[in-house]
């Protein structure tokens, strides 16, 4: 058989002549690969990650393919619950991620063959387990079968600034929501370079302002528990780097060459709290220029204003469905290590998201989400102030205040163009310009035709 038979992410496996399938979970494949000796290396048909639940679909699809596949092996870190959910399938038989196009005979015939010729194998074992195994001398199938490819409704593409989408909100599931519809609604269509197509937008700008890493709140429609959280956090608050990764964010924050950057921030903005250059980077060019496995978070800054630490992290790439949400929780941790060592209050978080985007095996999962779990009218605070509006004679007078009340300044104006004209630059929130533009209208409303005006009535 070819050695490239596999359909579905090729560019992404080890493929040969074997009998033998193996899946890494979250270790590099390479890592797997070298562990093993010259004669297990020709047993194997497939290697490679599994890095999301969905893509068991995947492993069904190039299995279905080859017949001559005759056994399972798993192995690696697991750090997305991925290879927990593909145990279950195997156990089981059932997923809720498997997709709809596999016939269920089929995936019943998959499961009743593999539950039997598998098994999970820690990293130093592989090789004197494939020894061990005894193959079956039939095919699990009589011929190689494909299926239909996955149907996946993908949202209208309307009209957008190219450039620059700001969303804020108190908790990361708030802010999250925002972006995964924003990306829904004007993401722009185009490859990756996974071999799949996206859906993206350019420099989304995700501000959270007023969640704690230590006691989240993780409504039941995360992809993620408090547990799963907790098993993410060394990944990004230590340096250690877990077997078969080539690096994790804290080891290039905690250790670049022995300098730990995140206490570098602490000191520098102690020695000097209007400090610009409190700022820790993963981007190594030498290792990162031409690498595939180059980090996405490339670098964040911490700067002190209000008594509060605000922190920035740039991110070149950033899958909004599947990684954002536990990448904000871990720089929300971090920020928090910072703000407790200076004995500061913690600010906002700002996570700009150089392209966000949101691949095309998880569009369909998206529209279900944003469908049963957005509220229909986004309640937002616009943090340049609230204003009252009152009529005097046949003046409009507004009161420009800020959050907690305090007057800031008095515009008055003859009609509701002429008070727009000298708001605009203090109104943020584009639901709250909407609010004020028919209130003012009400009012000059009121005047023109001789009636009270009392604002919200």
């Amino acid at each position: 058989m070819n050695k490239n038979w596999a359909k579905y992410y090729q560019n992404q496996l080890i493929t040969g002549d074997g009998d033998i399938a193996v899946i890494c979970g979250w270790t590099k494949k390479e890592l797997v690969w070298n562990r093993l000796s010259e004669q297990s290396k020709g047993k194997i048909a497939i290697m490679g990650q599994l890095y999301s639940k969905e893509g068991i679909n995947y492993i069904i699809r190039n299995l279905f393919l080859n017949p001559k596949v005759k056994y399972i092996i798993a192995t690696g870190r697991d750090l997305s619950g991925s290879m927990e959910e593909l145990k279950n399938f195997l156990e089981t038989g059932k997923s809720d991620f498997i997709h709809q196009e596999i016939p269920e005979d089929n995936i019943k015939t998959f499961h009743d063959f593999f539950a039997k010729n598998s098994a999970f194998v820690d990293l130093d074992k592989i090789d004197s387990h494939i020894n061990t195994i005894s193959l079956e001398k039939m095919d699990w199938i009589k011929n190689p079968t494909e299926f239909p490819s996955h149907s996946i409704e993908i949202t209208n593409m309307f009209l957008s600034e190219d450039i620059g989408f700001r969303l804020e909100g108190a908790k990361v599931s708030d802010v999250w929501l925002k972006v995964l519809d924003r990306i829904m609604k004007f993401g722009k269509d185009k490859m990756s370079s996974y071999g799949e197509s996206q859906k993206e937008l350019l420099d989304s700008i995700t501000i959270i302002n007023n969640d704690d890493p230590d006691n989240p709140i993780l409504p039941d429609f995360l992809y993620f528990n408090n547990q799963d959280l907790k098993n993410y956090y060394p990944q990004i608050m230590t340096a250690e780097v877990f077997d078969g990764i080539e690096y994790t964010y804290g080891s290039r924050l905690r250790d670049w060459n022995g300098i730990d950057q995140i206490e570098g921030i602490i000191n520098e903005l102690k020695r000097e709290s209007f400090s610009r250059r409190a700022i820790a980077f993963t981007w190594d060019t030498a290792k990162d220029f031409n690498n595939e496995k180059c980090p996405c978070l490339d670098l964040v800054q911490a700067l002190i204003q209000n008594n509060c630490v605000y922190l920035t992290a740039y991110f070149r790439s950033n899958d909004m469905y599947r990684a954002w949400p536990q990448n904000a929780y871990g720089l929300l941790k971090i920020q928090k290590e910072i703000a407790l060592a200076l004995g500061l209050k913690v600010g906002k978080l700002a996570i700009i998201s150089c392209s966000a985007h949101i691949y095309e095996r998880d569009l369909k999962e998206v529209e279900s989400l944003l469908s049963k779990h957005k509220p229909k009218l986004e309640c937002n605070i616009d943090f340049r102030g609230n204003f009252t509006i009152e009529v005097d004679g046949s003046d409009i007078i507004v009161k420009h205040l800020d959050l907690d009340g305090v007057f800031l300044q008095e515009i008055k104006g003859k009609s509701a163009m002429e008070i727009r004209d000298k708001i605009v630059p203090f109104i943020s929130d584009i639901a709250h310009a909407l609010y004020l533009g028919t209130e003012l209208m009400k009012a000059e409303t009121a005047i023109k035709e001789k009636k009270d005006y009392i604002q919200d009535q």
